[in-house]
């Protein structure tokens, strides 16, 4: 079409030039040995016009022939790259809906013809890790590593992946460790470690990096404060279980000032030194502690662990009621170290109002035990099964305790031996 329009023009413009030479009186001779040619001057240029058209034309087709090896050369590979380009969305759609076997077929189709045969051999090796191929992951984790050596990181990303999702932690630790020297500040290979090193609780290295984590703000400021916590608790309970006592002291003096307002992490320390007879450190420690951060598990644990001064730990107790009439950790405790003192009266009004406040099996099994020992059998039953009742209920299950345990604190009471002090009222404030 282009060269017709090109033709038609070109007639056009002869046709016009020759119009206006049609008054034109000059001649042209060509003469060339024997032969001799005279025309007029219109035709002359009307004829060259017409040769340099022709010509024109035909350099353009020698043209377009010699250039049609290298177009059919290049049309071959723009469908060659169509086609790898269809296969490859093709196994990635396969991929997402988990047809392991097709996506491996398709991603390894046509990735010679594929722009990306990296993006590829990384489908591949998934797709043969889902049907439990390994070997054959390993081979593709290859071939993308030798595609293209400038993703080399973004390979052994997806080995580590891939590892630690077969569960062979050991082996996604070591890629990623290798990893980390080789780029040290890659924001998905710190993330990585960390949560390997979580999964493992190698806990000495997940602290060595935290504060690489914290720096490069890797972690949104609530999964790092989780992370650490995990960390700090993760430390203690290694230096808890080795029964060394010098170990634990240094694991509680090498954490952070912070970790002394995390009530889990106290709880943890205080209890790992009473399990190792240090009552006393765990008494000051929870002590201290509460003073600051009131928490329901501190409480309890301050009940259970055994000072060598138990009245003064009583006394201790009794004087957070002010602040707290109404807490049923507090008055739970308070039972306990009452029931620990020899103080019967005392113990059985607080585990009464610890009940009346929030029913839980601990608080009625004390009980029951209690009025076991003074010879109430009748109702000892009654708290005993009670307690079954709580107890195989869960957690948010004593709501509504037994309309048979429903008496007044003073009314329960009566009937205590005349030799015991009265008893106190219910301490509820």
């Amino acid at each position: 079409m282009k060269w017709l329009s090109v033709l038609v023009a070109a007639l056009l413009a002869a046709v016009g030039l020759s119009v206006l030479l049609k008054d034109e009186t000059g001649y042209v001779m060509l003469n060339w040995g024997e032969w001799t040619v005279e025309t007029s001057l219109a035709l002359f240029i009307l004829l060259l016009a017409v040769a340099f058209v022709l010509a024109y034309l035909l350099l353009r087709m020698l043209i377009r022939l010699w250039q049609i090896p290298r177009s059919t050369a290049r049309w071959s590979e723009q469908r060659r790259k169509k086609r790898g380009q269809r296969t490859l969305l093709q196994g990635q759609v396969e991929l997402v809906e988990g047809q392991w076997q097709a996506a491996e077929k398709h991603l390894l189709k046509h990735v010679d013809s594929s722009d990306t045969p990296l993006l590829n051999y990384l489908g591949a090796a998934r797709a043969a890790q889902q049907q439990g191929a390994l070997e054959r992951r390993d081979h593709y984790l290859q071939l993308a590593y030798k595609e293209d050596k400038k993703a080399a990181i973004a390979v052994q990303l997806t080995q580590a992946e891939l590892q630690l999702a077969e569960g062979d932690p050991e082996q996604a630790l070591k890629t990623l460790t290798y990893l980390k020297e080789v780029a040290p500040r890659h924001t998905q290979v710190l993330s990585q470690l960390a949560r390997v090193y979580e999964k493992l609780e190698r806990w000495d290295g997940l602290r060595e990096l935290l504060p690489v984590l914290r720096r490069r703000h890797i972690f949104t400021d609530e999964e790092y404060k989780r992370l650490e916590r995990r960390t700090f608790r993760g430390l203690l309970d290694a230096a808890a279980s080795s029964g060394d006592e010098e170990k634990l002291k240094e694991a509680w003096k090498s954490l952070p000032r912070e970790a002394g307002a995390d009530p889990e992490t106290v709880r943890r320390y205080a209890a790992a030194l009473a399990a190792q007879g240090h009552g006393d450190g765990a008494e000051a420690i929870l002590r201290s502690t509460l003073r600051k951060v009131w928490d329901g598990g501190l409480v309890r644990l301050y009940g259970e662990i055994e000072g060598a001064n138990l009245e003064r730990q009583l006394s201790v107790a009794q004087s957070w009621l002010e602040s707290h009439p109404k807490d049923p950790d507090l008055l739970l405790t308070l039972g306990r170290l009452a029931l620990r003192n020899q103080q019967w009266n005392k113990a059985r009004s607080y585990l009464e109002s610890a009940l009346a406040a929030s029913p839980s099996a601990e608080a009625c099994q004390l009980l029951a035990g209690l009025l076991e020992q003074q010879g109430e059998k009748d109702r000892a039953v009654e708290y005993y099964r009670e307690g079954m009742r709580l107890a195989l209920a869960g957690p948010g299950g004593g709501a509504a305790p037994s309309p048979s345990l429903e008496k007044p604190a003073a009314t329960a009471a009566k009937g205590l031996p005349e030799s015991q002090p009265a008893p106190l009222p219910p301490a509820a404030g």
